[in-house]
């Protein structure tokens, strides 16, 4: 996940956004963020000419010119009568400065010797401390900027509602599922407004756990929000899904449909293919015919076939052979060749079921190759072509899943017996 909070203009900007007024020796009186923090304010100060040359740097650091604020930087670290605070912030901002820099190996060392000097103020030291932690997670070491979050909230003395997401975020990428779900739930509790995707991570722990019923009533409390957020329909019916409760599934998305909301052909075929698997093959037919009459289901391959599939299902012969009929031209293998040469067979149109055989095997590609070849000799043999029919149900039986049914009819053949069509499936 990509962390907006690291922007090269945010990541630094409470500790360096200053102007001269920093510098000023008249201090306002400012509300403490942290007034239970375990560190007291320490005092602080610097020359005048640390104060001037350090002021420049800022000035150029905030105005994107960091490479030329370096130069500055490093003669200031340089002096010999150089105070603690003086080098705690020239440190942080030469951190500012290499990160803008997208040099963050050497962005985090000036940032974590600034903390370790422990003489910036409490807002600064704990925002290079909250920084240093989101650098950990920007580089994805999560262990790492785990143990900055905790360090933040033990010596800051208080939690935000952005901080404990990160942590969360932290502990899902930990893969510690059951401690990021109270982490995240207490972010979403402190904030009037969280962020999207802190109910994404907490939906997704609850997946990880096989916790549907949490990742559901999760959602569902965003939909008594946004009662026509397709989105979270489909998300619901997603975790429907996994939880294996397709009914419910089926009621969320075809209530999508019927307010108009379902507007991609996948989402069609989606519904169409939970009717199927709740063996409600006409309603998933239905689905489909209603996503071509609007337009938004296109008369692709996959579409057709799942048609022709579908109509199987119930045993509409003609419904499935048209469908199949119009995927044909478009398959890429002999799949759907094969289903309707085996539907034409049965449906005593032998001369059809011979060229969509032939088109089957000859694509390629043929989960049932074998069975190709014995049912397009069967179709030879009735048709009184038993130099066909035996060559190929030879060639069917060089197949395994094909062998028994090939030496059955070669042996028939043989011996002058006249073949019984088997039994459609």
């Amino acid at each position: 996940m990509n962390f907006p909070g690291l922007a090269r203009t945010v990541l630094c900007a409470s500790a360096l956004l200053l102007s001269g007024a920093a510098f000023a020796a008249k201090k306002e009186k400012v509300e403490n963020e942290f007034p239970n923090a375990t560190r007291a304010e320490p005092k602080v100060g610097m020359s005048e000419r640390e104060q001037r040359e350090l002021m420049k740097a800022t000035d150029l650091v905030n105005d994107g010119k960091g490479s030329e604020a370096l130069p500055i930087i490093d003669k200031v670290l340089s002096g010999s009568k150089l105070g603690k605070y003086a080098e705690a912030y020239a440190l942080q901002l030469k951190g500012r400065a290499y990160w803008d820099e997208d040099k963050s190996a050497e962005a985090l060392a000036a940032t974590t010797k600034a903390i370790e000097l422990d003489s910036l103020p409490n807002a600064q030291h704990f925002g290079l401390i909250y920084q240093v932690a989101q650098m950990h997670v920007q580089d994805e070491k999560y262990a790492d900027a785990l143990t900055w979050l905790e360090r933040w909230e033990k010596e800051a003395g208080k939690t935000t509602a952005d901080e404990l997401a990160l942590k969360g975020n932290v502990l899902y990428r930990l893969e510690r599922y059951k401690d990021a779900i109270p982490v995240m739930k207490q972010a979403i509790a402190a904030s009037d407004k969280p962020n999207d995707s802190w109910n994404q991570i907490l939906m997704a722990c609850y997946f990880e756990l096989d916790q549907y019923d949490e990742a559901a009533a999760l959602i569902q409390q965003q939909l008594a929000k946004s009662p026509n957020d397709f989105k979270l329909m489909k998300q619901l019916a997603t975790v429907y899904v996994n939880g294996d409760k397709y009914p419910q599934a089926i009621e969320v998305l075809s209530k999508a449909r019927a307010q108009g909301l379902i507007t991609s052909p996948d989402d069609y075929l989606q519904l169409a293919k939970l009717y199927a698997n709740a063996d409600k093959p006409k309603e998933a037919v239905e689905t489909l015919r209603d996503g071509t009459t609007k337009g938004i289901v296109k008369p692709t391959v996959d579409a057709l076939r799942l048609e022709g599939d579908l109509c199987s299902q119930y045993d509409d012969d003609a419904c499935a052979i048209a469908a199949y009929q119009k995927a044909s031209p478009l398959a890429t293998d002999g799949n759907v060749d094969y289903q309707l040469g085996y539907l034409l067979y049965y449906a005593d149109r032998g001369a059809e079921a011979k060229e969509a055989f032939t088109r089957a095997i000859s694509k390629g590609g043929l989960r049932q190759e074998g069975e190709a070849y014995v049912l397009r000799g069967d179709v030879l043999s009735e048709a009184g072509d038993s130099a066909g029919a035996m060559a190929d149900w030879r060639k069917a039986a060089t197949f395994p899943s094909a062998k028994v049914m090939a030496d059955q009819r070669i042996k028939a053949a043989s011996t002058g017996v006249k073949l019984k069509r088997t039994t459609k499936k």
